[in-house]
Protein backbone atom coordinates (compact mmCIF):
# COMPACT_ATOMS: atom_id res chain seq x y z
CA UNK A 1 0.00 0.00 0.00
CA UNK A 2 1.72 3.23 -1.12
CA UNK A 3 2.04 6.13 1.29
CA UNK A 4 0.88 9.52 0.04
CA UNK A 5 1.71 12.45 2.29
CA UNK A 6 -0.64 15.42 2.16
CA UNK A 7 0.41 18.33 4.35
CA UNK A 8 -0.81 21.84 5.01
CA UNK A 9 1.63 24.65 4.35
CA UNK A 10 2.11 28.42 4.35
CA UNK A 11 4.69 30.89 2.99
CA UNK A 12 6.24 31.07 6.48
CA UNK A 13 6.62 27.30 6.91
CA UNK A 14 7.05 26.05 3.34
CA UNK A 15 10.60 24.70 3.70
CA UNK A 16 9.80 22.81 6.90
CA UNK A 17 6.60 21.50 5.33
CA UNK A 18 8.43 20.19 2.26
CA UNK A 19 10.76 18.33 4.60
CA UNK A 20 7.81 16.97 6.60
CA UNK A 21 5.99 15.82 3.48
CA UNK A 22 9.03 13.99 2.15
CA UNK A 23 9.69 12.32 5.49
CA UNK A 24 6.05 11.29 5.90
CA UNK A 25 6.30 9.65 2.47
CA UNK A 26 9.52 7.81 3.47
CA UNK A 27 11.40 9.36 0.58
CA UNK A 28 14.75 8.10 1.87
CA UNK A 29 13.61 4.52 1.20
CA UNK A 30 13.35 5.31 -2.50
CA UNK A 31 15.66 8.21 -3.32
CA UNK A 32 19.23 6.90 -2.95
CA UNK A 33 22.30 8.98 -2.15
CA UNK A 34 24.43 6.42 -4.00
CA UNK A 35 23.28 7.49 -7.47
CA UNK A 36 22.70 10.82 -9.20
CA UNK A 37 19.38 12.62 -8.77
CA UNK A 38 17.39 14.29 -11.55
CA UNK A 39 14.87 16.98 -10.61
CA UNK A 40 12.29 17.42 -13.36
CA UNK A 41 10.92 20.95 -13.32
CA UNK A 42 7.54 21.79 -14.82
CA UNK A 43 7.43 24.52 -17.48
CA UNK A 44 3.96 25.09 -18.89
CA UNK A 45 4.58 28.68 -20.01
CA UNK A 46 7.69 30.72 -20.66
CA UNK A 47 5.89 33.57 -18.89
CA UNK A 48 5.21 33.82 -15.17
CA UNK A 49 1.65 32.85 -14.37
CA UNK A 50 0.59 31.66 -10.89
CA UNK A 51 -0.08 27.93 -10.62
CA UNK A 52 1.32 27.27 -14.08
CA UNK A 53 4.96 26.18 -13.59
CA UNK A 54 7.23 25.00 -10.76
CA UNK A 55 7.58 27.71 -8.13
CA UNK A 56 11.13 28.64 -7.07
CA UNK A 57 10.35 28.10 -3.39
CA UNK A 58 9.33 24.48 -4.11
CA UNK A 59 12.51 23.92 -6.11
CA UNK A 60 14.57 25.58 -3.38
CA UNK A 61 12.83 23.62 -0.61
CA UNK A 62 13.46 20.31 -2.35
CA UNK A 63 17.17 21.11 -2.75
CA UNK A 64 17.47 22.29 0.85
CA UNK A 65 16.03 18.99 2.03
CA UNK A 66 18.21 16.81 -0.17
CA UNK A 67 21.45 18.64 0.60
CA UNK A 68 20.75 18.84 4.35
CA UNK A 69 20.11 15.09 4.33
CA UNK A 70 23.53 14.44 2.83
CA UNK A 71 22.94 14.34 -0.90
CA UNK A 72 25.96 15.51 -2.90
CA UNK A 73 25.00 18.67 -4.81
CA UNK A 74 27.50 17.65 -7.51
CA UNK A 75 25.30 14.63 -8.27
CA UNK A 76 22.07 16.62 -8.57
CA UNK A 77 20.83 17.95 -11.90
CA UNK A 78 17.69 19.90 -12.73
CA UNK A 79 16.19 19.34 -16.17
CA UNK A 80 13.39 20.66 -18.34
CA UNK A 81 12.51 20.71 -22.02
CA UNK A 82 10.77 23.14 -24.31
CA UNK A 83 7.83 22.82 -26.67
CA UNK A 84 6.81 24.50 -29.89
CA UNK A 85 5.21 27.23 -27.75
CA UNK A 86 7.75 27.57 -24.90
CA UNK A 87 11.41 28.56 -24.69
CA UNK A 88 13.48 26.85 -22.01
CA UNK A 89 15.84 29.77 -21.41
CA UNK A 90 13.09 32.37 -21.19
CA UNK A 91 11.05 30.04 -18.98
CA UNK A 92 13.94 29.38 -16.62
CA UNK A 93 14.53 33.11 -16.26
CA UNK A 94 10.90 34.22 -16.02
CA UNK A 95 10.00 31.56 -13.45
CA UNK A 96 12.93 32.43 -11.16
CA UNK A 97 14.72 29.08 -11.42
CA UNK A 98 18.15 30.50 -12.18
CA UNK A 99 18.67 32.03 -8.70
CA UNK A 100 17.89 28.64 -7.11
CA UNK A 101 20.27 26.80 -9.44
CA UNK A 102 22.97 29.37 -8.72
CA UNK A 103 22.38 29.31 -4.96
CA UNK A 104 22.74 25.55 -4.64
CA UNK A 105 25.41 25.21 -7.34
CA UNK A 106 23.74 22.32 -9.10
CA UNK A 107 23.82 21.43 -12.77
CA UNK A 108 21.01 22.52 -15.09
CA UNK A 109 20.46 20.50 -18.26
CA UNK A 110 18.11 21.95 -20.90
CA UNK A 111 16.85 18.77 -22.50
CA UNK A 112 17.19 20.30 -25.95
CA UNK A 113 20.89 19.58 -25.37
CA UNK A 114 20.41 16.05 -24.04
CA UNK A 115 21.39 12.92 -25.96
CA UNK A 116 18.27 10.86 -26.65
CA UNK A 117 18.82 7.15 -27.15
CA UNK A 118 16.60 4.16 -27.89
CA UNK A 119 15.08 2.26 -24.96
CA UNK A 120 14.02 -1.38 -24.93
CA UNK A 121 10.89 -1.77 -22.83
CA UNK A 122 9.77 -4.98 -21.06
CA UNK A 123 6.42 -4.91 -22.91
CA UNK A 124 4.86 -3.35 -25.97
CA UNK A 125 3.67 0.21 -25.67
CA UNK A 126 0.00 1.07 -25.93
CA UNK A 127 0.41 3.83 -28.51
CA UNK A 128 3.84 5.45 -28.12
CA UNK A 129 5.63 3.52 -30.87
CA UNK A 130 2.66 3.83 -33.22
CA UNK A 131 2.59 7.62 -32.86
CA UNK A 132 6.32 8.39 -32.77
CA UNK A 133 7.90 5.30 -34.32
CA UNK A 134 10.41 5.05 -31.49
CA UNK A 135 10.89 4.87 -27.73
CA UNK A 136 13.67 7.21 -26.59
CA UNK A 137 14.91 8.92 -23.45
CA UNK A 138 17.84 11.22 -22.56
CA UNK A 139 20.76 9.02 -21.56
CA UNK A 140 21.81 11.65 -18.98
CA UNK A 141 18.94 10.53 -16.70
CA UNK A 142 19.44 6.75 -16.98
CA UNK A 143 19.89 5.11 -13.58
CA UNK A 144 19.13 8.29 -11.64
CA UNK A 145 16.54 9.09 -9.00
CA UNK A 146 13.87 11.08 -10.85
CA UNK A 147 11.97 13.64 -8.76
CA UNK A 148 9.06 15.49 -10.33
CA UNK A 149 7.89 18.96 -9.21
CA UNK A 150 4.47 19.48 -10.85
CA UNK A 151 1.75 21.90 -9.82
CA UNK A 152 -1.93 21.19 -9.16
CA UNK A 153 -3.76 22.54 -12.18
CA UNK A 154 -6.36 21.68 -14.75
CA UNK A 155 -5.65 20.73 -18.35
CA UNK A 156 -7.88 20.82 -21.41
CA UNK A 157 -6.50 17.57 -22.82
CA UNK A 158 -6.15 15.47 -19.65
CA UNK A 159 -8.50 17.05 -17.06
CA UNK A 160 -5.50 17.57 -14.78
CA UNK A 161 -1.76 18.08 -14.81
CA UNK A 162 0.22 16.22 -12.19
CA UNK A 163 2.97 13.68 -11.74
CA UNK A 164 2.30 11.63 -14.88
CA UNK A 165 1.84 14.66 -17.10
CA UNK A 166 5.18 16.06 -15.90
CA UNK A 167 6.88 13.17 -17.71
CA UNK A 168 5.64 14.60 -21.00
CA UNK A 169 8.53 17.04 -21.19
CA UNK A 170 11.09 14.56 -19.93
CA UNK A 171 10.80 11.93 -22.65
CA UNK A 172 9.06 13.61 -25.58
CA UNK A 173 10.67 16.24 -27.75
CA UNK A 174 8.99 19.15 -29.55
CA UNK A 175 6.75 16.69 -31.42
CA UNK A 176 4.79 15.90 -28.24
CA UNK A 177 1.67 17.65 -29.59
CA UNK A 178 1.17 14.58 -31.81
CA UNK A 179 0.14 12.66 -28.69
CA UNK A 180 -2.87 14.74 -27.68
CA UNK A 181 -5.61 12.55 -29.12
CA UNK A 182 -4.25 9.51 -27.21
CA UNK A 183 -2.85 11.46 -24.30
CA UNK A 184 -3.85 9.10 -21.47
CA UNK A 185 -2.32 6.07 -23.17
CA UNK A 186 0.83 8.05 -23.98
CA UNK A 187 1.25 9.07 -20.36
CA UNK A 188 0.96 5.46 -19.22
CA UNK A 189 3.57 4.44 -21.80
CA UNK A 190 5.88 7.16 -20.48
CA UNK A 191 5.40 5.89 -16.93
CA UNK A 192 6.49 2.44 -18.07
CA UNK A 193 9.48 4.05 -19.79
CA UNK A 194 10.44 5.93 -16.65
CA UNK A 195 10.19 2.87 -14.43
CA UNK A 196 12.38 1.01 -16.91
CA UNK A 197 15.30 3.46 -16.96
CA UNK A 198 15.24 5.14 -13.53
CA UNK A 199 16.74 4.06 -10.23
CA UNK A 200 13.66 5.38 -8.45
CA UNK A 201 10.91 7.96 -8.81
CA UNK A 202 9.42 10.45 -6.40
CA UNK A 203 7.02 13.38 -6.70
CA UNK A 204 6.44 16.56 -4.72
CA UNK A 205 3.26 18.15 -6.06
CA UNK A 206 2.79 21.85 -5.38
CA UNK A 207 -0.69 22.89 -4.28
CA UNK A 208 0.28 26.23 -2.79
CA UNK A 209 -1.34 28.00 -5.75
CA UNK A 210 -3.71 25.90 -7.85
CA UNK A 211 -4.92 26.50 -11.39
CA UNK A 212 -8.65 26.30 -12.14
CA UNK A 213 -10.52 26.40 -15.45
CA UNK A 214 -9.06 26.18 -18.95
CA UNK A 215 -5.57 24.97 -18.08
CA UNK A 216 -2.68 24.72 -18.35
CA UNK A 217 -2.27 28.44 -19.09
CA UNK A 218 -5.58 30.31 -19.28
CA UNK A 219 -6.49 29.58 -15.67
CA UNK A 220 -7.87 31.25 -12.56
CA UNK A 221 -5.34 30.80 -9.74
CA UNK A 222 -6.55 29.79 -6.28
CA UNK A 223 -4.69 29.50 -3.00
CA UNK A 224 -4.52 25.87 -1.85
CA UNK A 225 -1.78 25.74 0.81
CA UNK A 226 -1.17 21.98 0.43
CA UNK A 227 1.61 19.67 -0.73
CA UNK A 228 1.55 16.04 -1.94
CA UNK A 229 4.57 13.74 -1.69
CA UNK A 230 4.91 10.07 -2.61
CA UNK A 231 6.97 7.51 -4.49
CA UNK A 232 3.91 6.30 -6.44
CA UNK A 233 3.17 8.58 -9.40
CA UNK A 234 -0.27 7.09 -9.99
CA UNK A 235 -1.25 7.41 -6.33
CA UNK A 236 -0.05 11.03 -6.36
CA UNK A 237 -2.37 11.91 -9.23
CA UNK A 238 -5.21 9.89 -7.71
CA UNK A 239 -5.01 11.93 -4.51
CA UNK A 240 -4.75 15.07 -6.62
CA UNK A 241 -8.11 14.32 -8.28
CA UNK A 242 -9.65 14.22 -4.79
CA UNK A 243 -8.15 17.60 -3.87
CA UNK A 244 -9.27 19.10 -7.19
CA UNK A 245 -12.77 17.67 -6.93
CA UNK A 246 -12.48 16.04 -10.36
CA UNK A 247 -14.28 12.78 -11.16
CA UNK A 248 -11.51 10.20 -11.10
CA UNK A 249 -13.25 8.14 -13.78
CA UNK A 250 -12.60 10.93 -16.30
CA UNK A 251 -8.84 10.62 -15.76
CA UNK A 252 -8.39 7.43 -17.75
CA UNK A 253 -4.61 7.25 -17.30
CA UNK A 254 -5.11 6.29 -13.65
CA UNK A 255 -7.23 3.23 -14.41
CA UNK A 256 -5.00 2.16 -17.29
CA UNK A 257 -1.84 2.47 -15.19
CA UNK A 258 -3.35 0.45 -12.35
CA UNK A 259 -4.47 -2.32 -14.72
CA UNK A 260 -0.91 -2.59 -16.01
CA UNK A 261 0.54 -2.73 -12.49
CA UNK A 262 2.33 0.62 -12.75
CA UNK A 263 0.79 2.24 -9.68
CA UNK A 264 -2.21 2.44 -7.37
CA UNK A 265 -5.41 4.32 -8.16
CA UNK A 266 -7.77 2.65 -5.69
CA UNK A 267 -8.38 5.11 -2.83
CA UNK A 268 -8.97 2.19 -0.47
CA UNK A 269 -5.43 0.96 -1.13
CA UNK A 270 -3.64 4.30 -0.61
CA UNK A 271 -2.32 5.15 2.85
CA UNK A 272 -2.95 8.86 3.48
CA UNK A 273 -0.37 10.26 5.93
CA UNK A 274 0.66 13.72 7.07
CA UNK A 275 -1.85 16.34 8.20
CA UNK A 276 -4.93 14.41 7.09
CA UNK A 277 -6.14 11.10 8.47
CA UNK A 278 -7.96 9.54 5.53
CA UNK A 279 -9.22 9.94 1.97
CA UNK A 280 -12.51 11.31 3.29
CA UNK A 281 -10.62 13.85 5.41
CA UNK A 282 -8.92 15.43 2.38
CA UNK A 283 -10.18 18.87 1.30
CA UNK A 284 -12.01 19.51 -1.98
CA UNK A 285 -10.99 22.73 -3.73
CA UNK A 286 -13.73 22.38 -6.38
CA UNK A 287 -11.61 22.89 -9.47
CA UNK A 288 -13.18 22.35 -12.87
CA UNK A 289 -11.26 21.76 -16.06
CA UNK A 290 -12.14 23.50 -19.31
CA UNK A 291 -10.72 24.01 -22.78
CA UNK A 292 -9.16 27.18 -24.07
CA UNK A 293 -10.03 28.21 -27.65
CA UNK A 294 -6.62 26.89 -28.76
CA UNK A 295 -7.19 23.42 -27.27
CA UNK A 296 -10.78 23.31 -28.54
CA UNK A 297 -9.57 24.18 -32.04
CA UNK A 298 -6.73 21.66 -31.79
CA UNK A 299 -8.85 18.70 -30.74
CA UNK A 300 -11.63 19.57 -33.16
CA UNK A 301 -9.42 19.77 -36.23
CA UNK A 302 -7.36 16.68 -35.37
CA UNK A 303 -10.46 14.50 -35.54
CA UNK A 304 -10.67 15.01 -39.31
CA UNK A 305 -8.83 12.38 -41.39
CA UNK A 306 -5.43 13.56 -42.53
CA UNK A 307 -5.54 16.75 -40.47
CA UNK A 308 -2.71 15.64 -38.16
CA UNK A 309 -0.38 15.28 -41.13
CA UNK A 310 -1.67 18.48 -42.73
CA UNK A 311 -1.11 20.64 -39.64
CA UNK A 312 1.72 18.97 -37.72
CA UNK A 313 3.79 17.11 -40.30
CA UNK A 314 3.92 19.67 -43.08
CA UNK A 315 5.32 23.18 -43.66
CA UNK A 316 2.06 24.47 -42.15
CA UNK A 317 3.31 23.46 -38.69
CA UNK A 318 4.16 27.12 -38.05
CA UNK A 319 0.47 28.12 -38.26
CA UNK A 320 -0.97 26.52 -35.08
CA UNK A 321 2.22 27.43 -33.23
CA UNK A 322 1.93 31.09 -34.15
CA UNK A 323 -1.80 31.15 -33.41
CA UNK A 324 -1.22 29.66 -29.96
CA UNK A 325 1.48 32.20 -29.17
CA UNK A 326 -0.66 35.04 -30.47
CA UNK A 327 -3.65 34.01 -28.37
CA UNK A 328 -1.87 33.22 -25.09
CA UNK A 329 0.90 35.84 -25.11
CA UNK A 330 -0.70 38.56 -27.19
CA UNK A 331 -4.38 38.44 -26.27
CA UNK A 332 -5.27 36.44 -23.15
CA UNK A 333 -2.33 37.41 -20.93
CA UNK A 334 -2.59 41.20 -21.49
CA UNK A 335 -6.41 41.28 -21.37
CA UNK A 336 -7.18 38.72 -18.64
CA UNK A 337 -4.11 37.02 -17.23
CA UNK A 338 -2.16 40.14 -16.27
CA UNK A 339 -4.50 40.96 -13.41
CA UNK A 340 -3.94 37.50 -11.90
CA UNK A 341 -0.18 37.93 -12.10
CA UNK A 342 -0.53 41.29 -10.36
CA UNK A 343 -2.80 39.75 -7.72
CA UNK A 344 -0.29 36.98 -7.07
CA UNK A 345 2.75 39.23 -6.78
CA UNK A 346 1.18 42.16 -4.95
CA UNK A 347 -1.62 40.73 -2.84
CA UNK A 348 -0.52 37.25 -1.74
CA UNK A 349 2.21 36.08 0.61
CA UNK A 350 3.11 33.38 -1.91
CA UNK A 351 3.76 36.06 -4.50
CA UNK A 352 5.97 37.97 -2.07
CA UNK A 353 7.95 34.78 -1.41
CA UNK A 354 8.20 34.08 -5.15
CA UNK A 355 9.46 37.62 -5.74
CA UNK A 356 12.13 37.25 -3.05
CA UNK A 357 14.00 35.01 -5.48
CA UNK A 358 14.20 37.72 -8.13
CA UNK A 359 17.75 38.89 -8.75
Amino acid sequence: MPKVAVVKTSPRTIYEDISRAMDFADYDKFVSKDVATTIKLNLSWSKLFPGCSTNPYIFDGMLRKLISDGFDRRKIQAVENETVVTNIYAGTRNNNWYPVIKKHRIKFLPLIKAHYVDVKLPRETLVLEDIFGEVIAPKEIFGTNIIHLPTIKTHGHTQMTGALKDSFGLYLTKNRHLAHLKIHEVLVDLLLLQQTISNSEFVLTDGTIMGDGAGPRTMIPKIGNVLIATSDMVAADTVQTRLMGINQKLVHKLQIAKELGLGESDPNKIDIVGDFESWEDLPNFHLSSGKSPVITWNRGFLKFPGMKTFLFKSPLMWLPTQLSGLYHDGIWLPLKGKRWVKWFLEETEWGALWNSYTE
